[in-house]
Order: structure tokens, then sequence, then C-alpha cells
């Protein structure tokens, strides 16, 4: 505390001696000055606004060199870098018009200048082509590109092996823990509740959410629902971006709620032309239409953007469909001292899902997924006076409301079934279903979110020091409203228990509205930006701290981010704790029905009679704790003559993930006196009860992951070929999953046995991957061309485990767990009763596969702009070999791009 108070009287100490940085911004072809141009020091987040004269100030830290940015819509965005004493006299500036006739244009991810953060800037964006968030991110290190779908949602995680599929505990995990903030406003999935089974079962295994179809005779394995998993990127059209940048390592103590990455995007907004656009690629298809008005000084500029999106999964046949729509209305003004800005947004959209298979399947099955979203934000910066004890203030808040609608139907003949309908524990005359009927299984999910959060700045100097403070808080809230799972028991059949000892849940419908407690976040942040020249080098640290509490469990998680630079040369490292908060979906799971059927008997044209007895667990995840990771790298950056290099190692480790656990139950089952009576319908009474084991289903906090690795870019700033520009990204990763859970399997047996469920040990999943990305950009300003081709080389994609002999207790008839002998546990009579495999799994890339893609634009001088790409434009067809019903067989590389092609045309006026 007595340092606080140091701080705060030098800071006050200096605010007299605070000295400035004039200068003055104009438009390089016209040479007039440029109004409303946003000038930020992004060190010690100072700002400015040009008036009508392009005239700005901004606050000169004690540092021997600074960094300041200008940006304004329609022109491209400019990072100078001033010595200090070059800032004694005012400092002009020229911005360009943002097109391909600029003197160099940045078309591919570029790593960030302090740390190992990677930039994506707009013209990266247009090069991409992109109709999602999802393909621009595939441009960074150790993503791919791969096959267009737009017809399942899309997860992304940053600095881990990738699995073939999104059913991984581990990749489910950190998917949901990367961040999406858009203007300083988190994108939020904690609210998205739109699964069917009540996380009985794996969490992170879409299709057992009950709304994908990996059997169908169609062939199509995707999937809609993202419930526990991160954003989907498909709902984030790039139209409106002007700028991505990628935090895979340790982010500000700014940022919470996230463990894995943190994606920041900024929106255009200010005065633009009218822009209108279409896209084609396969069977997908976009439109859109883009403005931004300068009302008048007073009111400031208002930005609309539209845009429609229709995707068909196969175009030659119509049963598969993703529709989005989304528009973007912006209001941004500043005071006229231009002291305060502020920016009013309201996003509405539309995502829809269509699959039909009633022409393709006997069953006619549908599947629909809605979502409708209202999003209402609001952007405050505040720029106090010279003599204020702080120097801004930002307050950010925002209100999101959504209606989801996930829905499946389809025709159903299983000869009449018994179904359990009670909502109490006991013994019943179950329901039979119809010999055939249509089955009907829907959620409806209404998420609420809010978010607000106040940052407070201050900047001064001690001694030969520069120190830039921020002081924080944010509040966060989830709740759901929706009717949550409807449908009737009478069309659900799911796996019953029974006298065997099968297990299973039934369906029961669970109101969301009437049994979600709305869950809160709170968090207080601070960190200091600390700066030292010398002569020839200069050392900077970033370091914070955070105090989150989330849904009632409190974290604290230290940050820092440091690196030396000494001419040429700098080294630099990071180490930070970050947290993730479990979703509701995680959380609350509803009561848990569990029907055994005791007795079915029928005599044709006289009676049916189910006799169900139905046991419930009341098993809401109330103790789940927030995942958490420790995140940590080093890296150097070497300015060579002809470009630059960077290398960055990364160690990360996971823990308290979130997996399902099993636990041993017993009840009592009862024992049946059935009394026959001729055609009549029997009569039964309970005379007994026995014991039934089964598991019940909970999740847990015993998930762990470790990742590490390596990136690297090389970029040639300076090639022997005119317009020319080249560079080299890869990166290798292992990871490494561990359920730390243990694994039951009950035990099958014809004769009663007193172990009646084995205990198994966890194993570890081992992964493994090397890719290498190229990147040759051909750029003639004077006609606005570029000609870029992107290769990718996959050399090492592994994955391995043995689950083996991994048999160590087991549980008897009172529940308790009895630790085998280690040297029994090879030779137990149990083994043989288990379903183990003793192989070892091994999924090896047997070979490495290349990938070029080629991407053209060409900017017209009359507003027209037309691209063009292809993915696999050299049509490689690669295969793998493979054994197929025990013959060895040659088949095409799963997984590998095929060829496909797409264009979009632009116009503005």
């Amino acid at each position: 505390m007595r340092l606080l108070y140091v701080i705060i009287l030098l800071a006050f100490q200096t605010v007299v001696a605070q000295k400035h940085i004039n200068g003055q911004v104009f438009d390089r072809d016209t040479k007039e000055p440029l109004a409303s141009v946003f000038v930020v020091n992004p060190e010690t987040n100072d700002w400015a606004i040009t008036d009508q004269t392009g005239t700005f100030q901004l606050r000169m830290p004690n540092t021997k060199e600074v960094s300041i940015t200008f940006r304004l819509l329609g022109k491209q965005e400019a990072t100078l870098n001033y010595k200090k004493e070059t800032l004694n006299t005012k400092i002009v500036v020229f911005l360009q018009k943002q097109d391909l006739r600029l003197d160099e244009v940045i078309v591919t991810a570029r790593k960030g200048k302090k740390f190992s953060e990677i930039t994506i800037g707009r013209e990266v964006i247009e090069q991409v082509q992109a109709f999602s968030l999802n393909e621009v991110l595939e441009q960074l290190p150790g993503q791919a590109i791969t096959n267009f779908t737009l017809n399942e949602f899309k997860p992304i995680a940053f600095r881990t092996v990738r699995p073939s599929t999104a059913a991984n505990t581990g990749f489910g995990n950190k998917s949901f823990g990367t961040a999406i903030v858009v203007d300083g406003i988190p994108i939020s999935n904690n609210e998205n509740m739109q699964s069917y089974g009540g996380n009985y079962g794996p969490p992170f295994s879409p299709n057992f959410l009950g709304f994908g179809d990996p059997s169908s005779a169609s062939g199509f394995n995707g999937y809609f629902s993202n419930a526990n998993f991160g954003a989907d990127l498909r709902e984030i059209p790039v139209d409106n971006i002007e700028k991505v940048e990628v935090v895979q390592g340790v982010p500000s103590a700014k940022y919470g709620d996230l463990t894995s990455g943190l994606i920041k995007i900024e929106q255009k907004a200010g005065k633009s032309p009218y822009r209108v656009y279409t896209s084609l690629r396969d069977g997908t298809t976009e439109y859109g239409f883009a403005k931004g008005f300068k009302v008048n000084d007073k009111i400031g500029f208002v930005n609309l953007t539209v845009n429609y999106l229709k995707s068909n999964a196969e175009p030659r046949v119509s049963y598969t469909e993703y529709e989005r729509i989304t528009t973007n209305l912006m209001w941004s003004w500043a005071s006229k001292s231009k002291n305060i800005r502020n920016s009013f947004s309201v996003d509405y959209g539309f995502n829809n899902d269509n699959v039909n298979y009633e022409e393709e399947d006997t069953d006619n099955k549908i599947v629909k997924n809605k979502k409708k979203d209202l999003s209402i934000s609001n952007r405050f910066k505040w720029k106090f006076s010279e003599n204020s004890f702080f120097d801004n203030l930002d307050i950010n808040a925002n209100f999101r409301y959504s209606d989801q609608l996930t829905y499946e139907s389809k025709f159903v003949n299983i000869g009449g079934s018994i179904v359990g309908t009670s909502t109490e524990e006991g013994v019943y005359s179950g329901t039979y279903t119809l010999p055939s009927y249509t089955s009907v299984k829907a959620v409806e999910g209404i998420p609420i979110s809010s978010f607000a959060s106040a940052d407070l700045y201050k900047t001064f100097n001690t001694g030969d020091w520069s120190h830039s403070l921020l002081f924080g808080t944010s509040f966060r809230s989830s709740d759901n409203k929706g009717r949550g799972r409807l449908g009737s028991p009478e069309t659900m059949i799911s796996a019953f228990a029974s006298t065997n000892g099968g297990s299973g849940q039934g369906f029961r419908p669970y109101n969301y509205g009437e049994n979600i407690r709305a869950e809160y976040q709170f968090s207080l942040y601070a960190e200091d930006n600390i700066t030292r020249n010398w002569e020839n080098s200069t050392f900077y640290m970033n370091t914070g701290v955070r105090l989150d509490n989330q849904f009632g469990f409190t974290t604290l998680a230290p940050r820092i981010n440091s690196y030396y630079q000494y001419d040429k040369f700098k080294i630099r490292g990071g180490f930070g704790i970050t947290s993730k908060a479990p979703s509701l979906n995680q959380i609350y799971t509803g009561p848990r029905y569990y029907d055994a059927v005791l007795g079915d008997y029928r005599y044709p044209g006289y009676y049916n009679l189910g006799i169900v007895q139905t046991f419930i667990d009341y098993s809401n995840n109330k103790d789940l704790k927030p995942t958490k990771s420790m995140r940590t790298e080093l890296g150097l950056d070497y300015k060579l003559p002809f470009g630059n290099l960077n290398l960055t190692g990364f160690y990360n480790k996971m823990y308290d993930g979130i997996t399902s656990e099993g636990i041993p139950s017993v009840r009592d089952m009862a024992v049946l006196d059935i009394q026959f009576n001729g055609t009549q319908t029997p009569t039964y009474q309970v005379t007994g009860y026995t014991p039934f084991y089964y598991l019940q289903s909970r999740l847990v906090n015993k998930f762990e992951s470790k990742d590490r690795g390596l990136e690297f870019f090389m970029s040639f700033e300076k090639t022997p070929f005119k317009n020319i520009t080249f560079d080299i990204q890869g990166s290798y990763t292992e990871t490494v999953n561990t359920d730390t859970r243990d694994a039951y399997e009950r035990i099958a047996s014809t004769t009663p046995r007193p172990e009646k469920m084995a205990v198994l040990k966890p194993y570890d999943e081992n992964s493994k991957s090397f890719r290498l990305g190229a990147n040759i950009n051909y750029h003639l300003p004077k006609v606005g061309l570029v000609i870029a081709v992107r290769s990718e080389h996959f050399i090492i994609d592994n994955t391995n485990y043995r689950s083996g002999n991994r048999l160590y207790a087991y549980i008897d008839e009172n529940l308790n767990k009895i630790i085998i002998p280690e040297a029994e546990r090879d030779t137990h009579p149990l083994l043989p009763l288990l379903a183990q495999n003793n192989a070892l799994i091994d999924r090896s890339l047997q070979k490495v596969f290349h990938n070029f893609h080629l991407r053209v634009s060409k900017d017209f001088k009359n507003g027209f702009r037309f691209s063009f790409y292809s993915n696999n434009f050299l049509d490689l067809k690669q295969t793998e070999d493979v054994i197929d019903n025990g013959v060895p067989t040659k088949r095409p590389k799963a997984g590998m791009v095929q060829l496909s092609f797409g264009t979009k045309i632009e116009y503005q006026f």
C-alpha cells in the first residue's frame, strides 16, 4: 500500500511538467488536411482526434522512441515511430487511400511489434476473401486451410494440436476458452444451452448433444449446436472488420474469461463511400452493403452494414443449408473539444441451419437450428484535462439477447417400446409407443448476457523510467430464459436401465427459465507498462494482476510480458495465469431420470403391461470450478538486412479442465410378483428389492492438457525480384491430454461376483504436429494488382495412446474401492471379463503432404474491385495407405483441401 501512495504522489508531481507531441495529418493525394483522424499512442492509451485543420496533440512519455498510430476509415492505417529528439517540432503525417495502389500492401498475417501477438490487417482480410472469421484465422501458424463448408459450427483453439474432430475433450475445453472481443466487448457463449442430454456423457461431443447426424445414409456428418464450445466463427462476417489481433500467448490483465487465446477485433467507423459486393464459392453466395455517413460536426458519423449469406453443402441437392443475415448500425461522435468520444451500436442478425432428408432417407429426418441475436453496445472514451489526476477513462457496456431453437424430427419404427413417464421415483405401469411414429425433440433457449467495464489510465515518469498504469473493473452476467428441452417421453426412446445391468437416461422436459439461476462474474485488474531506455537498448515490461470471481469461485491471476531490445536484437518472455468459467449448460443439468423396465407382458388383442421403475438423480454440477491455464513463452526477434526473423517457444498447461466422470452408485431394484388372470391384465406387487449397480454421470474438473512447441516467422522485405515479397511461417506443437479421473467398466459375468465394477487408470493421449507455410506476393501498385500464392506443408501429424491393461482396483458390493496389489494386476481374473484394447493406437502421417492456393485481386480506378481465388489450384490428389476390411488400399488423403474456386466483385461510389 505504501508503494501505491508513492506512485500516486510521483504521478501528481509530474502533471505540471507534462510535455506534448504536436502534429498535423494530411491526405497524401490531395494534400488537404484530414479531420477526425484517431491518433493513439498504444503504449500509454493516450489519444486525440484531429480537428478540421488536421491538428492533434498527445502527451509525450519519457521514452527514447514513441510509436503513434493514425486511423481513418478509407485510409491505410499508419503506425510511425519517432525519436524523442525529433518531437521538438511539429510532426507531419500523410495518409494514403486504402486500396491496392498503396506503395506497400501487406497481404499476410504478421507478428506484432511487442510480443508474440499476430496482426491481420484489412488488406489481409480482403485478400483471403473470407465469408467468415474462420477463414481469416486459418492463415495463422498452427492452423490449416480446410475444405470450405459453412454447414457446421466453427470453433478454434490456439497453440495445440488440432484433432480430427471437435469431439475431443482437450480441444473442447480450449475452444471454449478462446475469447473474442469486438471493440472492447466480449462475445459470450456461456449462456448457450442448446443440448438435449443433460450432460450425460462427454461434455464436448457435438453429436451427443443430439443434433448432428453421423450415421445418415446421405453421408452428412455435420453438427450445429455449439453448446460447451467456443463462439461459432461462422456467425462473424468480416466485411465490417478493420483489423484482427490474435494473442496466443499471455494476454493483458484487462482480458479475462479465457484460457486458450484472445482474438481482438476492431470494426470500421467513420465516413466511407457506398460499397456493394457479392461473393461466390461452390454452393455459397454472399451479398453485402456498407456506407458511412457524416451527418454534421455535432452529431458525428453513422455507419450501416448489411450482410446476407446462403450456403449449401452440396450444390447438386438442397438438403443441407446455412443462412446468415447480419446488420450493424453504429453511431460515433466526438465532443467539440475532441476530449470525449462515444460509439453506440446495434447489431441484429439471423443464423439458420436447415437439414431436410425427406427425399434422401427413409426416416424423413429434418434438423433445424435457428438463432436470432440482438446486441446493444456503447463505448465511451474521455480524455481528462491536463491538471486531472488520471489521463483517460474508458467505459464499455453491452446487452445481448438471443432466441434459439434447435429442432429434430424423424420417422421411427421400433415396434412399440416401453417408456417411463413418471417425474417421481417408484414402480408403475409404463407407456407403450406406437409401432411407428414421428419422433420430435427440440430445445428452446433464450440466452441473455450483459457486460460492463471501466478502465482508468495514468502515465507518469520516475526518473528514467516511464510508467503507464491501468486500473479497471468489469462485470458479466449470464442467464437463459428459454423453455428448455421440449418433447414427450412417449416419443423419445433412450437407452434404458434393466434388470441385466444396462443403464441410461430417460427423457423428461426441462424448463430453463424456471430452473436456471443467473450467474455472475466480477473482476478487478491493474497493470503497469514500464519502459526504460538507454543509448542503444530498451527494456519494456507489462506487469499486472487480475482478480476474478467467476460464479462464486475466486482466482488470482498474475501476468507479465517483457522484452529487452538491443539494436536489432530483441529477447522477450511472458508468464501468466488465465481462467474460464463453466457454461450454464455444464452447471445446470436438471434432474436425471433412470427408467428400468422390470417386466413386459403382452397378450395380443387383450392386454399390454409394461412395468417400469424410475430412479432420479438431482445432479446439477454446482461445484464446477473455472478451468485454468498457466501460459509461458520465450522468444527472440532479429532484424536482418533483408527481413525479420521471429522465434517463439511456448509451454502451456491447462488444469481443472472439465470432463465427465462416472460415479459408482447402487439403488434398490424392485422384485415383482406377477399374478396372471387369463385374458385380463395381470396384476403385480413388490415383494422385495435387489441391488442395482450403475454409474451416475457428473461433470468434474479432472482434465489436464499440456502444450509445448515453437512458432517462427521469417519475412523477406527485400528480394532480388522487384515487387515480390516472400515470407515463411511454421509451427511445431506437442500436446498431451490426460483425463485424471478414474474410468469404470461394469463387469459382465454369468456368475455372481463380489466385484461389481472394474476401476481403470487414466492414460495420456499424445499428439504432434509440424506445419510449414510460405507466401509469395506479387504487387503492382500502378495498376492495383496483387497475385498471392500460399503453400502449406504438413510434415508431422501424429496421435497415439495405449489404453492397454489399466486395471488397478475394483468396486465391491458396498461401493468400496479395493486396490489390487500391483503384482496381481497382470494376472487378475477380472481381466478376461473386460473389454480392454491392449493395442497401441497410432494415427501417424505416412508422408509429407503439400497444398497450394492462389489469390488474385485487381482494383480499378472506377471503383470496381475484382478478386479470384482457388484452393489447391494445382489439383493435387494425394493419397494414403489404409487397411480396408483387411485389404491394403490407397485412398485420397482425409482432410486434404480439394480443388475449389471462388470470386468476389465489389463496387464503391
